[in-house]
């Protein structure tokens, strides 16, 4: 089966994770006398040109790394978008096929930031870019390790730090918050990307370098929470927001978190044959689930949080045969989507997805022998095949992730 220029290109657009760093530290000091050198350095003329380019970058649905563009997130009580019954079948040999998608994509090998009306070159390889003050902030990923990466309104690297765990943004684009390693410990820093207030520290014990934290998503307005790694297997949950970390019980390891409605999904049990997963409150932190499920892994939560991605939990490494979209506050099935593969063959959905808003889902889909597709999965029961043409690219990705 013959590929389309973009499918060649996003061969590791929704699977891929920050790893563990081993970049030379930042310090608190650092960081705080290098965002004052760039507030100094930055001008007015510059962030009239980068509000121009937001207003391509930043395409209705998701930010550059999160689900959603800076507007208000809708109520959870707007009227539910029209939805399919049933299963859909999603073979993307009889896909329609589109040539634009709402999700800005890196060019791994250009390297350059590709959104459906505009190429912008960028100076280097970038695992994740979000709009900060009037540049950007970034991590780039080296053999699995990361650095922060402070770029200007031109999307020339300005300044640099160290070891990070990753970076996420809220919903509305109105927080971002990324983890990083000062030489001793870790820590997680918040900040408001237009500069308005702060930034907000939280600190982790002391602890060796290998104990990354990791960014999972925002639980609330100032609170993310992170998994923080005890060993190469073990995790805690926490919420991150004050001066310490604040545990949430009730999960062995965080996937997912909604700050429109304050709940954490994640595994509840993961056994040889059995894996178990469960929404529980990420502010009461009583651990009482509010439901759980064995058969879905659960997360990620669209953006108003009225939904839940759920794969299933035993899929191997040829993805998951079915992403279920289930209610975020019953664990309700609304709409099914399964593979379709060819007999004698395997294949199936990566687990990690991307949110257009809460309308539709773009998924990697793997078929046998390296035969992949970039598909957009709507709630109506629409299914597409993605297939821009992006000449001289060869290595796209989604800027990040859901």
């Amino acid at each position: 089966m013959n590929q389309t220029p973009l499918e060649d290109q996003v061969q590791d657009a929704l699977h891929r994770r920050v790893d563990p760093i081993q970049h030379s530290p930042l310090t608190v000091t650092d960081v705080r006398q290098r965002a004052r050198r760039i507030q100094r350095r930055r001008t007015v003329a510059a962030g009239a040109a980068v509000a121009a380019v937001l207003a391509i970058a930043v395409p209705v649905g998701l930010t550059l790394t999160g689900p959603a563009q800076r507007s208000e997130v809708p109520p959870a009580t707007e009227p539910p978008t029209p939805r399919a019954s049933g299963t859909v079948l999603v073979d993307p040999r009889s896909a329609e096929v589109v040539d634009s998608v709402d999700v800005p994509l890196l060019d791994v090998d250009g390297p350059s930031l590709i959104t459906p009306d505009r190429t912008l070159d960028l100076p280097t390889v970038f695992d994740t870019l979000t709009p900060y003050l009037d540049g950007w902030v970034g991590v780039t990923m080296d053999e699995g390790t990361g650095t922060l990466q402070f770029l200007d309104a031109d999307l020339a690297v300005e300044d640099s730090g160290g070891p990070t765990g990753g970076l996420v943004v809220s919903p509305d684009g109105q927080r971002i918050a990324w983890s990083e390693y000062t030489g001793s410990q870790w820590q997680v820093v918040l900040a408001d990307p237009s500069g308005g207030a702060g930034w907000v520290y939280t600190k982790f014990p002391p602890a060796p370098q290998d104990h990354i934290v990791v960014p999972v998503g925002f639980v609330a307005e100032d609170e993310v929470v992170v998994r923080a790694y005890d060993d190469s297997t073990s995790t805690t949950t926490y919420t991150a927001g004050g001066d310490e970390p604040v545990e949430v019980p009730g999960l062995l390891q965080v996937d997912a978190a909604s700050p429109a409605t304050g709940v954490v999904a994640g595994l509840t049990e993961s056994t040889p044959g059995r894996a178990c997963s469960a929404v529980v409150d990420g502010l009461a932190r009583t651990g009482t689930p509010a439901w759980e499920t064995c058969d879905h892994r659960l997360g990620p939560f669209s953006p108003t949080g009225r939904y839940v991605v759920g794969t299933d939990p035993m899929a191997d490494g040829n993805g998951s045969p079915r992403i279920t979209l289930l209610d975020a506050a019953t664990g309700e099935e609304v709409v099914d989507f399964e593979a379709v593969v060819p007999r004698r063959t395997v294949g199936g959905f990566w687990s990690q997805v991307a949110w257009e808003g809460d309308e539709a889902l773009v998924v990697r889909m793997f078929v046998a022998d390296d035969d992949y597709h970039i598909m957009r999965l709507g709630m109506d029961g629409s299914v597409q095949r993605i297939g821009i043409p992006s000449a001289g690219a060869s290595g796209l990705k989604v800027a990040v992730p859901s």
